[in-house]
């Protein structure tokens, strides 16, 4: 039930965000419906991608178990302490409860609303750099969720770490539902959210009302994945460098075009495959 009224909250939110980013008298469906379909494999990869790294652990081997300790523990040894340090000193429990709404519904309302707004300005342009930006992202993502995986700081014996986020019983639900709790390095919070900002701010003033609050939101969702026993210090800071790489690779013309004629070459091969056989 609480997942249930959790996803039909994100579509409410949507549908809020079009109401006070865009207003009722600019948001045409038909426009949003009409740039999709253009950009429909585009579309098809950035909503498929989340879906690959949360099944990704169907693909490990069982001995992968001794070489999370150890990646673990190479990870624990760059600051671990300090979000221990960090859960002593803020221990508020309005304070955890801030945060993991944060963590949980407005990143995913963020991942889910970005690509819906830039579509129904009809911002092509925008949009391709977006996709590029984000599924860079997940081409980083994916080998070291497979082969480099390290467990969250709140499962970490060693760590003395709270896993806040967790022990809640609906919300920390949520989370372990699809999250094989071993995603952790480089942070994929911290960097979809930094690549959204940054693509967000270079597109310029059409998105300057939304990005504001992209940016405090990113703030808090740094703060988040540390406070609530999820992410390591070494995660997120790998999380922004991966942000940035990703965000200047989409904005390089070379780039940009080669891997956008390489969609285009496959969405119409799909397309006409489909034509001949309807």
């Amino acid at each position: 039930m609480f997942i249930a009224l959790y996803a039909i909250s994100i579509v409410v939110g949507v549908v809020a965000g079009f109401l006070i980013v865009m207003g009722t008298r600019d948001f045409s469906l038909k426009k949003l419906i009409g740039s999709a379909k253009f950009n429909w494999f585009y579309v098809v990869l950035i909503v498929t991608a989340p879906i690959l790294t949360l099944v990704e652990h169907l693909f490990k081997h069982p001995s992968e178990t001794y070489s999370e300790i150890v990646y673990t523990n190479w990870i624990f040894s760059i600051g671990g302490n300090a979000i221990r340090i960090l859960q002593d000193r803020l221990d508020y429990q309005i304070l955890s409860d801030f945060s993991i709404v944060i963590y949980v519904w407005v990143f995913t309302f963020i991942l889910y609303f970005t690509p819906m707004l830039i579509l129904a300005l009809d911002d092509r342009r925008t949009f391709r750099r977006y996709s590029i930006a984000i599924l860079l992202n997940y081409m980083v993502l994916m080998p070291f969720y497979l082969f480099f995986p390290v467990s969250v700081t709140g499962f970490y014996a060693d760590s003395g770490v709270t896993p806040l986020l967790y022990i809640d019983t609906n919300w920390g639900r949520v989370v372990t539902s699809v999250d094989p709790l071993d995603n952790d390095f480089p942070s994929g919070h911290v960097s979809l959210i930094v690549t959204t900002l940054l693509v967000l701010v270079a597109a310029g003033r059409d998105y300057k009302t939304y990005y504001y609050f992209v940016g405090l939101a990113t703030a808090a969702i740094v703060f988040a994945v540390l406070y609530l026993g999820v992410h390591w210090i070494a995660d997120v800071f790998a999380g922004f460098l991966l942000a940035v790489g990703a965000t200047v690779l989409s904005k390089n013309e070379r780039v940009a075009m080669g891997f956008d004629r390489l969609v285009r070459r496959i969405s119409a091969k799909i397309f006409k495959e489909n034509v001949e056989a309807g």
